[in-house]
């Protein structure tokens, strides 16, 4: 089955009873887990970085980055505290660590799925020290090229991380469907035939991810919010509890109308061939004996006689009882289609 994150983020605005209702949300919308950031926002952010242009439009330019993100906190004991809410609803739970600090404590914690952010692709340190964790690892690609792809991935392996999951994805927020670039997940399944290919999206509505599921995407993580309108930079370009449903709704259709790869008829088809195809019948009344010509048989429904591919076959032979009007030719030296 297609494994599907509802990114919580910071869309929680640092308020914890919102979190845990978007948690409660997340889960009647059918997801298999949530994700929160785990994040000391000194640690994370100099004074001097500049807002992104999508964070200005959502957050306005009167503060810093470091000041609006600084909102955006849970405490890790309260992350600990929602952590535990999740999981004891069911739902796989865990955390993207944007420092050391916060990579540290959730070391700490035991858990099971480090989730990788586009922007910590290229941090050498922070990937070796998840590498060595030995657990499983989501690695998100955005802004990256393959052979940074390739970097991140050798160094966890190098590390002893074997099971990863890379995420194609595209770090604009939201993104518009020209840079989406979907036939990359088909380029990642050949650069990495032995790991699970995934996708991370951005883009608004449920139409992509399911897009992606289809194109044989097994993650799909999507930023999940309560109320676009919300304040806080990433609310925009997150799904709806009406968008998160029909995602999860449209890839869980999807994942059973792949199938399989050989063309065969299905099973379900079969009671229908009598219906859709057709057998040679006779225009007008045939007597044993008379030649099969094109004056007295014609091809019709239904289709449990002699098929039409064997038309020519047929012409010249002799008929071997009398037929009546519409009635399906029997012939002893062709079967039947059905």
């Amino acid at each position: 089955m297609v494994y599907i994150i509802a990114e919580i983020g910071c869309n929680h605005n640092g308020d914890l009873e919102l979190a845990k209702k978007m948690v409660d949300v997340a889960i009647e919308c059918g997801v298999d887990a949530v994700k929160f950031q785990t994040f000391k926002a000194e640690k994370l952010i100099s004074k001097f970085a500049p807002k992104a242009e999508y964070q200005k439009a959502t957050t306005g330019t009167t503060d810093s980055q470091l000041e609006m993100t600084k909102r955006l906190e849970l405490s890790f004991d309260e992350y600990l505290e929602i952590r535990d809410y999740a999981l004891a609803k069911g739902v796989d739970t865990f955390s993207t660590p944007f420092d050391d600090e916060s990579l540290e404590f959730l070391i700490s914690t035991d858990m099971p799925v480090y989730k990788i952010p586009s922007g910590e692709i290229t941090n050498l340190p922070y990937l070796e020290k998840i590498g060595k964790q030995k657990r499983k690892v989501i690695l998100s690609t955005g802004m990256a090229t393959m052979d940074e792809i390739h970097q991140a991935v050798n160094i966890l392996r190098q590390n002893g991380t074997a099971d990863i999951s890379i995420l194609h994805c595209t770090t604009e927020y939201p993104t518009p469907c020209s840079s989406l670039n979907l036939n990359v997940i088909h380029t990642l399944k050949k650069e990495f035939p032995e790991l699970v290919i995934g996708y991370s999206d951005h883009s608004i509505g449920s139409e992509v991810p399911v897009a992606a599921a289809a194109m044989g995407a097994e993650v799909i993580e999507k930023h999940f919010t309560i109320d676009t309108e919300m304040e806080g930079p990433d609310h925009k370009a997150s799904a709806t509890p009406e968008i998160l449903s029909a995602l999860v709704k449209g890839i869980r259709i999807i994942e059973q109308s792949l199938g399989r790869f050989e063309k065969i008829p299905d099973p379900v088809e079969q009671k229908n061939k009598i219906v859709a195809r057709k057998s040679v019948v006779a225009i007008r009344r045939i007597k044993e004996g008379e030649v099969f010509t094109e004056e007295n048989i014609t091809v019709k429904r239904p289709g449990n006689g002699i098929s039409p591919m064997f038309w020519y076959d047929l012409l010249g032979k002799e008929a071997q009882e009398d037929f009546e009007e519409d009635e399906v030719i029997r012939d002893s030296r062709f079967e039947n289609q059905l």
